[in-house]
């Protein structure tokens, strides 16, 4: 009696071999996608829990690799441990450059890491005053003086 379904294993050299939804043909449209666009780009994989998301990125991270292109595969279900998934994924960023400049790619993971904690601090500078607000249940009324304080302290917390 199997419990718990096994994990698919996925050939180095021929990712794909074990995809019983054949799932190929849209791994190899997706990768064109993503190296036409000119731009940033956000690919959204949306199916209900069980539908093999999971397994694709994993079959589909190969196949980029297999291709000299190169990734970091970021679960957030293994870092729901974490009240901020942004510090997760940052992390896990800083820890790929090591991998990343073993293919000689290394600037182009510093220039990734640099624009994730742009955005990072961006968005901690947005959402400080915005906690406060909440947390006093508008008791606080913060002027733009106060605001632009908190979210002065937040970036310099979160450069440190």
């Amino acid at each position: 009696m199997i419990l718990k379904s096994r994990d698919i294993e996925i050939i180095e050299d021929d990712p794909y071999r074990n995809d019983a939804l054949s799932r190929k043909e849209s791994g190899e449209a997706l990768t064109e996608f993503v190296l036409s666009a000119n731009d940033s780009v956000v690919v959204c994989i949306d199916a209900p829990w069980g539908q093999g998301k999971t397994t694709f990125l994993r079959m589909w991270e190969q196949h980029l690799k297999n291709n000299d292109i190169p990734t970091i595969y970021f679960n957030a279900w293994e870092s729901d441990f974490s009240d901020d998934a942004l510090v997760c994924l940052i992390g896990e960023i800083s820890a790929s450059i090591t991998e990343l400049s073993k293919t000689g790619d290394e600037s182009k993971a510093r220039e990734y890491l640099k624009k994730t904690k742009d955005i990072g601090i961006a968005l901690l500078k947005r959402s400080v005053p915005v906690a406060a607000k909440i947390a006093t249940a508008g008791v606080l009324d913060l002027d733009k003086v106060t605001e632009q304080a908190l979210a002065g302290l937040a970036e310099s917390i979160a450069k440190v």
